[in-house]
């Protein structure tokens, strides 16, 4: 195990380093006209998940360079997107079965500030709408009910993207649903931008 980790760690150090060497006037990020995709997994919100929470969101960058300050120059970019994330849950109670599969679709403001070359730190607010289909079974299966259900979203989150090249990066968000907390707290994964 220690040697897998060695081998590991030495890697990714032999990675960032021929990275760096590539890129070495480092990479604006969150520029106007931007469209950026995010592919993340998160920590589930709710126990009893079948599976983490998997989302996609998509940004476009609308202005970028309005703030002009003397350490970090030109600087700051406003985004607008849409978030759809997907997981499910289920347990056994009782000999009964409980299903519940859970949507989440979201539009996203966001403000980016870049203090570090590569990394662009962010925070937004967002709001949506969490749509469930949940069933329930009975212990001897012959009695089943199934529905669907939905509640209004409206949160804040934070983050970084670190991108190891103009394209492509990793990003992690923290996330915070101001209603019932039905989105994940913690989700990581990774970004492609398009220019």
């Amino acid at each position: 195990m220690k040697k897998l980790f060695m081998l590991l760690a030495t890697a990714a150090v032999l990675f960032f380093n021929a990275n760096a060497q590539v890129v070495k006037e480092g990479i604006k990020v969150a520029q106007k006209g931007d469209f950026d995709l995010g592919l993340m997994i998160g920590v589930p919100p709710v126990q009893n998940a079948n599976m983490p929470t998997i989302s996609a969101d998509l940004s476009w960058g609308l202005i970028s360079g309005f703030i002009n300050t003397k350490t970090f120059g030109q600087n700051g970019a406003i985004d607008l997107g849409v978030y759809y994330g997907i997981t499910s849950y289920g347990h056994k109670e009782f000999g009964e079965k409980h299903g519940l599969l859970q949507n989440c679709i979201l539009a996203r403001g966001i403000f980016h500030f870049q203090f570090i070359e590569n990394l662009d730190t962010y925070v937004g607010i967002l709001s949506g709408v969490n749509l469930w289909s949940w069933s329930w079974e009975d212990s001897n299966g012959k009695n089943k009910k199934n529905g669907t259900d939905s509640k209004a979203v409206f949160g804040s989150f934070l983050g970084a993207k670190y991108y190891f090249t103009e394209k492509f990066g990793v990003k992690l968000e923290f996330e915070g649903d101001f209603v019932e907390g039905n989105i994940p707290a913690v989700a990581t994964g990774v970004t492609f931008k398009f220019r």
